[in-house]
Protein backbone atom coordinates (compact mmCIF):
# COMPACT_ATOMS: atom_id res chain seq x y z
CA UNK A 1 0.00 0.00 0.00
CA UNK A 2 2.30 2.37 1.03
CA UNK A 3 4.40 1.31 -2.55
CA UNK A 4 1.96 2.43 -4.39
CA UNK A 5 0.75 5.44 -2.58
CA UNK A 6 4.47 6.57 -3.29
CA UNK A 7 4.09 5.45 -7.35
CA UNK A 8 0.77 7.68 -7.42
CA UNK A 9 2.94 10.39 -5.39
CA UNK A 10 5.44 10.68 -7.87
CA UNK A 11 3.47 10.45 -10.92
CA UNK A 12 1.24 13.25 -10.11
CA UNK A 13 4.16 15.42 -9.16
CA UNK A 14 5.64 14.61 -12.60
CA UNK A 15 2.35 15.51 -14.36
CA UNK A 16 2.08 18.64 -12.17
CA UNK A 17 5.71 19.68 -12.86
CA UNK A 18 4.52 19.87 -16.72
CA UNK A 19 7.07 16.83 -17.25
CA UNK A 20 4.32 15.21 -19.34
CA UNK A 21 4.58 15.63 -23.20
CA UNK A 22 0.43 15.48 -23.18
CA UNK A 23 -1.04 19.12 -24.03
CA UNK A 24 -3.07 19.97 -21.12
CA UNK A 25 -6.67 20.32 -21.18
CA UNK A 26 -7.88 23.83 -22.06
CA UNK A 27 -11.97 24.37 -21.98
CA UNK A 28 -12.82 25.77 -24.89
CA UNK A 29 -14.01 29.07 -23.42
CA UNK A 30 -10.33 29.99 -22.41
CA UNK A 31 -9.33 29.38 -25.64
CA UNK A 32 -11.18 31.71 -27.40
CA UNK A 33 -11.04 34.39 -24.93
CA UNK A 34 -7.29 34.02 -24.97
CA UNK A 35 -7.53 34.25 -28.53
CA UNK A 36 -9.67 37.61 -28.23
CA UNK A 37 -7.07 39.00 -26.23
CA UNK A 38 -4.02 38.19 -28.16
CA UNK A 39 -5.52 39.39 -31.53
CA UNK A 40 -6.77 42.67 -29.18
CA UNK A 41 -2.58 42.48 -28.78
CA UNK A 42 -2.19 42.51 -32.30
CA UNK A 43 -3.93 45.52 -32.59
CA UNK A 44 -2.16 47.39 -29.71
CA UNK A 45 1.11 46.38 -31.25
CA UNK A 46 0.15 47.82 -34.90
CA UNK A 47 -0.43 50.93 -32.92
CA UNK A 48 2.86 50.63 -31.10
CA UNK A 49 0.81 50.31 -27.49
CA UNK A 50 3.25 47.76 -26.86
CA UNK A 51 2.89 47.54 -23.30
CA UNK A 52 -0.27 46.73 -23.44
CA UNK A 53 -0.01 44.06 -25.95
CA UNK A 54 2.56 42.72 -23.29
CA UNK A 55 -0.07 42.84 -20.56
CA UNK A 56 -2.91 41.73 -22.96
CA UNK A 57 -0.48 38.90 -24.01
CA UNK A 58 0.00 37.87 -20.72
CA UNK A 59 -3.46 37.89 -19.93
CA UNK A 60 -3.18 35.52 -22.69
CA UNK A 61 -1.22 32.86 -21.85
CA UNK A 62 -2.30 32.51 -18.05
CA UNK A 63 -5.53 31.10 -19.80
CA UNK A 64 -3.50 29.43 -22.52
CA UNK A 65 0.13 28.67 -21.95
CA UNK A 66 1.43 26.05 -23.95
CA UNK A 67 0.90 28.09 -27.34
CA UNK A 68 3.93 29.19 -28.96
CA UNK A 69 2.41 31.39 -31.10
CA UNK A 70 1.41 33.62 -28.07
CA UNK A 71 4.76 33.20 -26.79
CA UNK A 72 6.56 34.58 -29.77
CA UNK A 73 3.86 37.52 -29.76
CA UNK A 74 4.93 38.02 -26.33
CA UNK A 75 8.72 38.31 -27.23
CA UNK A 76 7.95 40.73 -29.87
CA UNK A 77 6.01 43.23 -27.86
CA UNK A 78 8.58 42.55 -25.32
CA UNK A 79 11.47 42.99 -28.01
CA UNK A 80 10.09 46.44 -29.34
CA UNK A 81 9.99 47.41 -25.61
CA UNK A 82 13.51 47.01 -25.48
CA UNK A 83 13.39 43.82 -22.78
CA UNK A 84 16.01 41.96 -25.03
CA UNK A 85 16.02 38.73 -21.81
CA UNK A 86 12.71 38.80 -21.64
CA UNK A 87 11.85 38.40 -25.51
CA UNK A 88 14.75 35.69 -25.38
CA UNK A 89 13.00 33.72 -22.56
CA UNK A 90 9.33 34.33 -24.51
CA UNK A 91 10.83 33.17 -27.69
CA UNK A 92 12.63 30.36 -25.96
CA UNK A 93 9.09 29.26 -24.73
CA UNK A 94 8.25 29.44 -28.09
CA UNK A 95 10.44 27.11 -29.38
CA UNK A 96 10.44 24.24 -26.79
CA UNK A 97 6.85 24.48 -28.10
CA UNK A 98 7.17 24.38 -31.68
CA UNK A 99 9.59 21.40 -31.05
CA UNK A 100 6.86 19.43 -28.52
CA UNK A 101 4.75 19.84 -31.29
CA UNK A 102 6.55 18.18 -33.88
CA UNK A 103 8.16 15.17 -31.36
CA UNK A 104 4.03 14.56 -31.06
CA UNK A 105 3.00 14.58 -34.40
CA UNK A 106 6.01 15.28 -37.00
CA UNK A 107 4.04 17.65 -38.86
CA UNK A 108 6.44 19.70 -41.03
CA UNK A 109 4.74 23.01 -40.25
CA UNK A 110 6.27 22.73 -37.26
CA UNK A 111 9.91 22.67 -38.62
CA UNK A 112 8.71 25.96 -40.18
CA UNK A 113 8.07 27.84 -37.14
CA UNK A 114 11.26 26.06 -35.50
CA UNK A 115 13.23 27.63 -37.96
CA UNK A 116 11.01 31.45 -37.63
CA UNK A 117 11.81 31.34 -33.79
CA UNK A 118 15.39 30.21 -33.92
CA UNK A 119 15.58 33.58 -36.59
CA UNK A 120 14.23 35.81 -34.02
CA UNK A 121 16.61 34.42 -31.41
CA UNK A 122 19.56 35.63 -33.56
CA UNK A 123 20.63 32.19 -35.22
CA UNK A 124 19.92 33.17 -39.01
CA UNK A 125 22.01 30.34 -40.18
CA UNK A 126 20.78 27.79 -37.87
CA UNK A 127 17.24 28.49 -38.64
CA UNK A 128 18.50 28.40 -42.40
CA UNK A 129 19.93 24.89 -42.35
CA UNK A 130 17.03 23.31 -40.21
CA UNK A 131 14.90 24.88 -43.33
CA UNK A 132 17.18 22.90 -45.67
CA UNK A 133 17.77 19.77 -43.70
CA UNK A 134 13.60 19.68 -42.81
CA UNK A 135 12.52 20.17 -46.97
CA UNK A 136 15.02 16.80 -47.42
CA UNK A 137 12.91 14.96 -44.97
CA UNK A 138 9.68 16.25 -45.44
CA UNK A 139 10.27 16.80 -49.65
CA UNK A 140 6.22 16.48 -50.31
CA UNK A 141 5.76 19.83 -47.72
CA UNK A 142 4.27 22.65 -49.84
CA UNK A 143 4.88 24.86 -46.96
CA UNK A 144 8.46 24.33 -45.81
CA UNK A 145 9.81 24.58 -49.65
CA UNK A 146 8.17 28.01 -49.77
CA UNK A 147 9.41 28.97 -46.59
CA UNK A 148 12.69 27.54 -47.71
CA UNK A 149 12.93 29.27 -51.02
CA UNK A 150 14.26 33.01 -52.03
CA UNK A 151 11.07 34.41 -51.50
CA UNK A 152 10.33 32.62 -47.93
CA UNK A 153 12.15 33.10 -44.79
CA UNK A 154 15.61 33.78 -46.52
CA UNK A 155 14.10 37.36 -47.54
CA UNK A 156 11.86 38.12 -44.52
CA UNK A 157 15.37 37.15 -42.39
CA UNK A 158 16.66 40.31 -44.46
CA UNK A 159 14.05 42.99 -43.58
CA UNK A 160 14.33 45.78 -41.61
CA UNK A 161 10.81 44.55 -39.70
CA UNK A 162 12.18 41.40 -38.72
CA UNK A 163 15.59 42.55 -37.75
CA UNK A 164 14.02 45.05 -35.60
CA UNK A 165 11.97 41.80 -33.51
CA UNK A 166 15.34 39.60 -33.44
CA UNK A 167 17.94 39.41 -30.53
Amino acid sequence: MTRLFFVLACAAALLASGCSKQPKEVPEVAKKEAAALVSEAQFAMSIREYSRAEELIQRALKLHDDMPEYWVSLGMALRKQENKDGARKAYQKALGLHEDRYEADKRPEELAQQAFVLALLGKTDEALKLLEKSVKEHPDSAELKKQAGPRGFPRTFQTAEFKALAL
